[in-house]
């Protein structure tokens, strides 16, 4: 039995990985006898992008543009203070109170990554920050430009050398612990596993859950 809870969260650049080796990590925690919840940070922010969105499309403009108005920037503000960080922080709270460790698909990292690379900050960055609760393992997934640009064509290699960029400055600021995804994934899963257990002072868990993907 787990003495404590803790926060674990996946961060990175698009095409890393994030979603499937949070799923991943959680499902082997579990499997171990761990009690870890699964919450996908970006359905708290998707509502009002979406709106935003939409918007963007009515007045046919860039949604990158719209976000850049004072009028949109208070209102990202009232929804990150009175939603966004309400359901982040109160989400985590019952979790805890009900005995149960978080896995993070993305956090507020991503989400300073998001605003900067649209050349502002997160509204009230400084106070959310404070706010959002402090996670105690948080991993900065990471992958070649050439292997990113294979999972996303989408997006261009400015794009995602300019993410990488901002994301290597959020793991300095935050002290993020880098992960490689070009590893085998049951290396990048070991080294995951390694990180979490010194947290949760033992590596039976580790042990017995690497041991079952040979």
């Amino acid at each position: 039995m787990v003495a404590k809870t803790v926060i674990v969260t996946l961060s990175g650049t698009h095409g890393t990985g994030k979603s499937t080796n949070a799923g991943r990590c959680y499902y082997l925690l579990n499997s171990s006898g761990h009690r870890f919840s699964y919450l996908r940070h970006q359905d708290i922010l998707d509502p009002f992008g979406f709106i935003v969105r939409r918007a963007a499309k009515v007045l046919r403009i860039l949604p990158n543009d719209l976000d850049r108005t004072r009028p949109v920037r208070v209102l990202w503000a009232l929804y990150i203070i009175f939603v966004y960080c309400p359901i982040l922080v109160g989400g985590i709270k019952i979790r805890t109170l009900l005995g149960y460790s978080t896995v993070c698909d993305r956090y507020i990292y991503d989400t300073l990554v998001g605003f900067r690379d649209n050349g502002v900050h997160v509204p009230l960055e400084n106070l959310v920050v404070q706010l959002v609760p402090k996670a105690d393992v948080s991993f900065l997934l990471d992958a070649p430009e050439d292997r990113i640009l294979a999972n996303r064509p989408e997006h261009s290699e400015g794009f995602i050398r300019k993410e990488k960029w901002l994301y290597n400055d959020i793991a300095e600021q935050f002290h993020l612990t880098r992960i490689t995804t070009t590893d085998p994934p049951r290396i990048v899963w070991e080294k995951m596993l390694h990180e979490i257990d010194k947290v949760l002072n033992g590596r039976q868990a580790h042990q017995q859950v690497i041991g079952r993907q040979k």
